[in-house]
């Protein structure tokens, strides 16, 4: 996986683990600057994953998986050159 999409990765498990803290003020740094790169990915599945009992929200799941699958094309496609 290249560097930057694990740096990407990182940042959106930060950005779930931190969805679970209910207290988290989002409008301050640097958890403004989080959201602000992980949100408009995550609301990408989040129109098609909604939330469960408007509790759980498994969008996640799906946005880990496409950037696995993207990083395993770009893999692949590196060992080609």
């Amino acid at each position: 996986m290249p560097k930057w999409l694990d740096i990407y990765n990182g940042v959106l498990i930060v950005r779930v683990l931190l969805s679970w803290f209910p207290n988290i003020l989002w409008d301050r740094l640097p958890m403004s600057t989080i959201r602000d790169i992980c949100d408009p990915y995550l609301n990408l599945f989040r129109n098609i994953f909604p939330p469960v009992f408007d509790l759980l929200d498994a969008s996640p799941l799906l946005a880990f998986a496409i950037l696995g699958t993207l990083g395993s094309i770009l893999n692949n496609s590196h060992g080609l050159c």
